[in-house]
């Protein structure tokens, strides 16, 4: 591994100095690309426009999210701003990678989680623009020639930031991308989709029984993170090992935030998955984009409302002791997707619900 990781370095060198000017565009990348804002900011507003894309979106970044942090726990690789402090590969003198305020991510490096987010977004996008296209009767024929390449660019963009910022090494980058690419489209054709209950994995099953099932499922995968951190633990491995190599090899500790944590990316993902189970059913289908009796200044501003409220919470809860700011994180995620997904929406369409009274003539 140290020849890829000195590759890597070596191409990470060329890339600072070849976009030493672009500093500021790939700051806002990063920022844009960020797992975590995706989840906070991204799925409350998509779920005011569409609650099924919403929904969809939640699956896929949660999911997305969990695998990335217990797969970062299977590799254990180093991310290059540490390890080029680390590795005795040098007899010479050492690289000197370059440090910003998006450097200092505490979790293992493979795979790029911000890589892997952008390629799930992306396309999810190009499945929901196509949806547009299709079921909606204002087909543009040339859309695929425009968006293709941009999103592209796009992804290519995150990639490169994330070697700027000497986070991620380029293989890292790459497995990133393959990852996202595979799982949109895996779990909104087979999962996610309310109206593939009805026709084709959950055919015969009630609605229920589905929300059992998906219960269970978002259980194991608590199961599997709780036995792959004490696997980790009875090896003799600190699975808290890279929180102790960022305090040490960053040149601003305090760019080290709690959201880059694994713990914290794996209870912010697991409790928006048992929240995703436990209020995603075909219900959901009727809050769709095309829903006339709905009002969006409702919902826009009942969202708003939701967020600034859970935000504000999650600011005042107690960081002391980590038991229970990670349980209160995690109450709060659960209850995230009832409230954005199932509540909002049927506020926003109370007005509607009464019937209208014909006058009698």
């Amino acid at each position: 591994m140290d020849r890829l990781y000195a590759l890597g370095v070596s191409c990470i060198e060329f890339i600072q100095y070849w976009f030493e000017d672009s500093e500021g565009f790939f700051e806002l990348v990063n920022d844009l690309s960020n797992p975590h804002h995706v989840l906070e900011i991204l799925f409350p507003v998509v779920s005011v426009v569409d609650s099924v894309f919403g929904a969809q979106l939640l699956l896929c970044m949660a999911f997305g999210s969990w695998l990335n942090s217990v797969m970062k726990w299977w590799l254990l690789e180093d991310r290059p701003y540490w390890w080029v402090r680390e590795t005795s590969f040098y007899t010479g003198p050492r690289p000197q990678l370059r440090q910003s305020r998006h450097t200092c991510e505490t979790g293992p490096g493979c795979p790029s989680g911000h890589t892997a987010t952008t390629a799930t977004i992306l396309i999810l996008l190009i499945m929901w623009i196509s949806h547009i296209m299709n079921d909606r009767k204002c087909y543009v024929w040339w859309w695929k020639y425009v968006v293709y390449p941009v999103f592209a660019c796009a992804l290519g963009s995150v990639m490169l930031a994330r070697m700027f910022v000497a986070t991620h090494f380029p293989h890292q980058c790459l497995l990133g991308a393959l990852v996202g690419s595979f799982l949109a489209p895996a779990l909104c054709i087979y999962v996610s989709d309310p109206f593939i209950w009805r026709y084709g994995l959950h055919a015969r099953l009630p609605a229920a029984r589905a929300v059992a099932w998906h219960i269970f499922s978002a259980a194991v995968t608590v199961a599997i993170a709780a036995v792959t951190y004490l696997s980790l633990t009875l090896c003799g491995w600190d699975p808290h090992w890279t929180v102790k190599l960022a305090f040490r090899w960053c040149e601003s500790p305090d760019d080290i935030h709690v959201s880059t944590t694994p713990m914290y990316s794996l209870v912010q993902s697991t409790s928006a998955l048992l929240g995703w189970a436990l209020c995603v059913t075909p219900a959901v289908a009727q809050y769709r984009h095309d829903t006339k009796n709905r009002s969006l200044t409702i919902s826009a501003f009942t969202t708003g409302l939701i967020v600034y409220a859970i935000r504000h919470f999650q600011d005042n809860i107690c960081k002391s002791d980590a038991l229970w700011f990670y349980a209160m994180h995690f109450l709060v995620g659960a209850l995230k997707p009832a409230l954005l997904l199932r509540l909002v929406p049927a506020v926003s369409m109370w007005p509607f619900s009464k019937p209208i009274k014909q006058k009698v003539a």
